[in-house]
């Protein structure tokens, strides 16, 4: 294949399993209703500086990106597609990044399209850039600051300062986007690969050109966000970067010093078991400028893997960023592994066919017998057959794909067919999400669509802080109220106008007695909706639906006309 094509190619792919399928996955609550709203508020306000979420102060991230989900709302319209298609772009870029990456290292233009496809098809970075959230984009940044770091590191004269001055611009939109970690995560790892370089005068030279050109990025958008959020960066600075490292509280995930280390190679799947043969072939590569790019690419892994792991509060997004240099490294490792003749022997080959073979003809058997019999609950509450037959297709093509791209000698197109092998199976996931096994509170759109003109025909709807942003992005309510724990919707800034629609429940209560007109809702869970029923002087709601752990109730005229 030739380079053209394998780039044509590359693109494709990526196309096929992060674009045309974005739409097809139901939204899942808390995060991608979340940022949804946050967006849609700015579109409807045309107030890009302030961050409302269902109304409340938002101030845990900068605006950066909701600025991008805003621009696709405009774009598509309010759906899963247009919030999730920024963090799909964003995912194509870092790919990018990885290709430009591994050209520069190697100095071989081959070795560009195979470390895009190589990032497009590891699952850790194709979740994420499926997902609307922040992570996606905020790791396009990190990538590009890195990859124009590496270019300065490899130049000299004018190139050195754009390139410089390139890094700190990605690295403001990267603080815009997320905060602090926008410097400190390149911080960490340029500084360590100077140090084993042994560059000691560049740790003092290089970095005030990308300080300047991210202080200059930075400061009219913080100046503006200012005024329009007075009390912004200190919640943003002391709650969200302080206390999260040092001392999360339940909402910011307080876990192990080893949680990312484990995760990563879990991110890394669809490559993770090439990974020791990958390294193998990375002693092979020869050449001052290959070494030193290897090294680049292993201290922008270790470096900010130690420094997150240091975090009190993890998640695991947080190794997003470091998917661009492990694809980079897999890609030169296993290129010079087989052009070094260090191959997978082949009953190995033969051996991993046989399970998708095996697991192909389990997933026809599923069709005829079920899965309750091994305790499996149904896994997909439509079409479960139609979902069996896909499995079993996707698993056999793969299978077939794999021993066809053992055939060629050249390492470049055995890579392209080998990354190119799971590619319908990748592109099926979102078919294949697994509703059955999700709760209703993460994806409760069939409930709230049922009773959609019952919520926004009330004067007020009451619900739970974990059903908020989904209430409000069905309804498009901008005025709910949170009964009891407020979780997010709780800014800790004592705002009046926010704390006086976080209520409890004993005021729900008391609001239905004493509401004669313009009706009340209430979306809470299952057991709340039966106290709020057998509490005494409390009529019988209108409407009382109840679809597994969620219960909508409705009282009032409006609702009982």
């Amino acid at each position: 294949m030739s380079l053209n094509r394998q780039a044509i190619w590359s693109v494709v792919v990526f196309l096929i399993v992060s674009v045309l399928v974005l739409g097809v996955r139901p939204m899942v609550q808390p995060d991608e209703p979340r940022y949804g709203i946050i967006a849609c508020e700015m579109v409807e306000s045309g107030e890009w500086f302030a961050l409302r979420m269902a109304g409340f102060h938002y101030y845990e991230k900068p605006p950066m990106g909701y600025w991008m989900i805003a621009a696709s709302i405009q774009l598509f319209g309010e759906n899963a597609f247009a919030i999730r298609l920024p963090s799909a772009i964003a995912a194509g870029i870092s790919a990018l990044a990885a290709w430009l990456l591994a050209v520069r290292i190697t100095g071989r233009r081959a070795m560009g399209p195979l470390a895009f496809i190589v990032q497009a098809t590891t699952i850790g970075p194709l979740v994420m850039g499926s997902v609307a959230n922040l992570d996606s984009m905020f790791s396009a940044w990190i990538a590009l600051c890195m990859v124009s770091f590496y270019a300065a590191c490899t130049s000299i004269g004018r190139a050195r300062i754009g390139w410089l001055a390139l890094a700190g611009v990605a690295s403001g939109f990267a603080f815009l986007t997320k905060g602090l970690l926008g410097f400190a995560i390149p911080a960490v790892a340029a500084l360590a690969f100077l140090a084993w370089e042994r560059r000691w005068l560049d740790l003092l030279r290089l970095p005030w050109i990308p300080l300047v050109a991210a202080t200059v990025i930075i400061t009219p958008f913080a100046i503006l966000l200012h005024r329009s959020e007075p009390r912004f960066w200190e919640y943003f600075v002391v709650v969200e970067h302080f206390r999260r490292f040092t001392n999360p509280d339940s909402n910011q995930h307080h876990e192990p010093w080893w949680f990312l280390i484990v995760l990563l190679p879990v991110g890394g799947v669809m490559w993770t078991l090439t990974w020791p043969r990958a390294i193998r072939g990375l002693s092979y590569a020869n050449g001052m400028t290959v070494r030193s790019g290897v090294r680049f690419a292993i201290a922008w892994i270790i470096a900010p893997l130690i420094f997150l792991s240091m975090s009190a509060g993890k998640m695991p997004s947080y190794i997003a960023p470091l998917f661009v240099p492990i694809a980079v490294l897999v890609t030169i490792g296993l290129v010079s592994a087989h052009e070094n003749q260090v191959l997978v022997p082949s009953i190995v080959r033969r051996i991993g066919r046989w399970i998708l073979r095996i697991l192909a003809l389990g997933a026809i058997a599923a069709i005829f017998t079920g899965t309750a019999w091994i305790g499996l609950p149904l896994i997909w509450t439509t079409s479960p057959t139609l979902h069996w037959i896909v499995i079993a297709f996707v698993l056999l093509l793969w299978a077939e794909l794999d021993r066809w791209s053992w055939r060629p000698a050249d390492a470049t197109t055995w890579l392209m067919r080998t990354a190119t092998a799971p590619v319908l199976l990748l592109a099926a996931i979102p078919y294949l999400f697994p509703d059955g096994y999700a709760l209703q509170t993460q994806i409760p759109w069939r409930a709230l669509e049922a009773n959609k003109q019952v919520l926004c025909g009330s004067s007020q709807i009451f619900t739970t802080a974990q059903l908020g942003h989904s209430v409000t992005w069905v309804t498009g309510r901008r005025d709910i109220l949170i009964v009891g724990y407020a979780s997010e919707f709780d800014n800790e800034l004592d705002l009046a106008q926010d704390d006086a629609r976080l209520v409890s429940l004993d005021d729900v209560i008391a609001r239905i007695r004493t509401s004669t007109s313009g009706g009340i809702a209430v979306v809470t869970t299952p057991s709340i909706a039966d106290k709020l029923i057998a509490t005494s002087g409390i009529p019988a709601p209108a409407t009382h639906d109840v679809r597994g752990d969620i219960a909508i109730l409705s009282w009032g005229e409006k609702q009982q006309k």
